[in-house]
């Protein structure tokens, strides 16, 4: 259950016998295990880092110029280069263990900046708010932590000795201000850190590196308390269905509690259609107090991981901040809001190096959202093949943990598997079915499995009844619950019953067809109002788009484009960026503009996939329900309207892959599924 890991770790007399080659070559080899792939640059700027440390650590009383700074530099009796704090995203250039101290380094060749100084600040914050030895080497012994840039290249300007001191509590064991030094400077700011020490106790290396990820409790609370004031637009808009939400949270609620108390594993499986609020109900489970220092939320969707993040820090911003959170001073702010959304994690930082361990002491309870979207065994994850499937690395990776009582809270969202190499919700039964863990399902869920995971399941004989289970109705289309309905029609090549639901709709809940761009925009715009949320969406794979101004694959930041507001050309709002599926699962806006390109278009025999190769499209018939899956998830995330837009296509007939045809051919097609043409609607 480690906290990190260092490429890189050695007593200072081990460090400095060791010759300066066989270190970078230590590093350059972990690196390697990893999955990193060391740049020339960065080689260099090892190469720099460790020659510092070598220089200035090394400065023995019979060899080096200034033998009182030897004596004083002995007490840092341990070097480790590369830490690396899975859970938080952060890898820590240096920290210097020492007796009563640690020092923590950032090494920048060019001049420091202010950013540079709240970076390594914030390493120190995390040392303390995440690192359990850390907080206890400070509680129990008063050690204190020391944060340093060095500018590894020329020369600092000449300032005042610093008058430092210490951050308010609960990071009283910070010295402030952070030191900025330069190469020739680091032996003095070593030498004034040991000066500040209130204990010379000395510091266990191998317990600090096997030390767990364990969120302080004041952490703990600010991470309730922004969640529980945010507003995040993603899962912040919901409407009638939501007793069927309370009442699923519930019953999830209780089977947790079961576990915990009969000791048994468990996989409560909670499906829904897109917008149904699998989501908020993940969250108001990790954010429970009651599972408070057990339960993590852990998705393989990371943009909605930057939209819940940034919206968490925006909430703060405009609200929390003017009183402040229990247990921190107002001016802590950037650090609390950067640090307080640990609790939301992407799946990979979770699972660590192949899922051998969650590096985490929480965890026990794990909400795993777009819990169909894990991966098979094989698939290159981090650049390296898994070694099982994933969704039984992480049961392992549970049980070598805790043991007993471990719960995954598993949210499956039907026919969204959108990446080759996804595997659905039945390797989690699979998985329990190898691992001996309990599946707690509902009879509606069940119904949703195919033929042979209904099998193994059943087959198993450790099914658990859930009551409530399977969210139904849509939190989005709220007016008109059956969007969804419609889209599986015409993803399932059904033009009469796609016809059939369209003509459920009234005017105002209809889906309108546009083949000008510009005619799309102008109808989001005339519908969009205050802080409704309008934005144009694509494939990932429809490269020819750009021929309209569209590049699905520029990917621009999710979370400026859900969050900022109208005037900032970041916002979805502007209509001037378009986000793809893989950006946008998970997340909502009222107005969305669908752009429709030949990745999957109409044949004789119903939809092909096509992916652009070169100058081309080839066909790709064994990616046809990805490819499905990809415009199901486009075609299910306004909240409140929605118009799709087929280009014309080139009628010059010069560019061959804008097929005027194609093109044609997907625009009836939609018509014939009851789509009504926006060219009939008076400008």
């Amino acid at each position: 259950m480690s906290a990190g890991s260092a490429w890189y770790s050695a007593t200072r007399s081990e460090f400095l016998e060791m010759p300066h080659d066989k270190v970078v070559e230590r590093l350059t080899n972990a690196a390697g295990r990893d999955g990193w792939h060391v740049e020339p640059e960065q080689h260099e700027e090892w190469l720099a880092s460790v020659d510092l440390l070598q220089n200035h650590l090394s400065r023995a009383v019979t060899i080096l110029r200034q033998s009182l700074a030897d004596r004083s530099l002995a007490d840092f009796e341990a070097v480790v280069l590369e830490y690396d704090m899975r859970r938080r995203g952060l890898r820590i250039d240096c920290v210097l263990l020492g007796k009563g101290a640690i020092a923590v380094l950032e090494f920048k060749r060019n001049a420091v900046q202010k950013a540079d100084r709240d970076q390594v600040e914030n390493y120190c914050v995390n040392l303390l708010e995440f690192h359990g030895e850390t907080r206890r080497l400070h509680q129990e012994h008063s050690v204190i932590l020391a944060p340093i840039v060095v500018q590894t290249e020329g020369r600092i300007a000449k300032r005042p000795v610093p008058t430092y001191g210490f951050l308010p509590s609960p990071w009283n064991a910070i010295v402030t201000p952070t030191t900025a030094s330069s190469r020739e400077e680091l032996s003095d700011s070593l030498r004034a850190i040991l000066g500040l020490r209130h204990s010379t106790t000395p510091l266990d290396r191998e317990k600090w590196l096997r030390s767990a990820f364990s969120p302080s409790s004041t952490i703990l609370d600010a991470a309730l308390s922004l969640y529980g004031q945010h507003d995040v637009s993603a899962i912040g808009h919901h409407a009638a269905p939501i007793e069927l939400i309370r009442d699923c949270t519930e019953h999830v609620c209780s089977w947790i509690r079961k576990s915990q108390s009969d000791s048994a594993n468990r996989i409560i499986f909670v499906s829904g259609a897109p917008g149904s609020g699998k989501t908020l109900l993940g969250l108001q489970v990790a954010f429970a107090p009651e599972f408070a220092s057990d339960s993590v939320f852990v998705t393989g969707n990371s943009p909605l991981v930057e939209v819940l993040e940034a919206a968490l820090k925006q909430s703060y911003v405009r609200g929390v901040r003017r009183r402040g959170l229990a247990g921190y001073p107002k001016e802590a702010a950037k650090h609390v809001i950067k640090n307080a959304t640990f609790k939301i994690v992407k799946a990979h930082a979770f699972l660590g190096e192949r899922g051998s361990q969650t590096g985490s002491s929480d965890g026990k309870v794990l909400i795993f959202d777009e819990a169909q979207r894990t991966y098979e065994k094989g698939k290159r994850v981090l650049r390296k093949p898994l070694e099982d499937d994933e969704a039984a690395l992480i049961l392992q990776s549970m049980e070598s943990s805790y043991g007993q009582g471990c719960v995954v809270v598993a949210l499956l969202g039907h026919n969204q598997f959108i990446n080759a190499g996804e595997v659905g919700s039945g390797a989690w039964i699979h998985a329990a079915k190898r691992h001996g863990w309990r599946c707690v399902i509902a009879s509606e869920t069940l119904e949703l499995l195919s033929d042979s995971d209904r099998k193994a399941l059943n087959s198993s004989g450790t099914r658990d009844v859930l009551k409530t289970g399977h969210l139904k109705q849509s939190l989005r289309y709220y007016r008109n619950t059956r969007i969804e309905e419609w889209v599986a029609a015409v993803l399932d090549g059904d033009p009469k019953a796609a016809a059939r639901v369209a003509n459920t709709f009234d005017e105002t809940d209809t889906v309108w067809l546009t083949r000008s761009l510009q005619d799309g925009k102008c109808w989001i715009r005339s519908h969009r109002v205050g802080e409704q949320r309008g934005g144009i969406v694509g494939s990932g794979n429809g490269g020819r788009l750009a021929a309209e101004g569209l590049f699905v694959g520029l990917k621009p930041s999710i979370a400026d484009w859900m969050l900022k507001p109208d005037g900032d050309i970041r916002s979805s709002n502007m209509l001037e960026t378009i986000q793809n599926q893989y950006q946008i699962q998970g997340l909502e806006i009222d107005w969305a503009l669908v752009c429709w390109d030949l990745d999957l278009r109409r044949s004789n025999s119903g939809w092909a996939a096509h992916k652009l190769s070169g100058t081309k499209w080839q066909a790709k018939p064994a990616s046809l329900d990805v490819a499905k899956n990809g415009y199901r998830v486009l075609l299910t995330r306004a909240r409140k309207g929605m118009a799709i837009y087929v280009p014309m296509g080139d009628r010059t007939g010069v560019d061959e892959t804008r097929s005027v045809a194609a093109y044609d051919g997907i625009a009836d097609f939609l018509l014939q599924c009851g789509a009504k043409s926006m060219a009939s609607l008076a400008h």
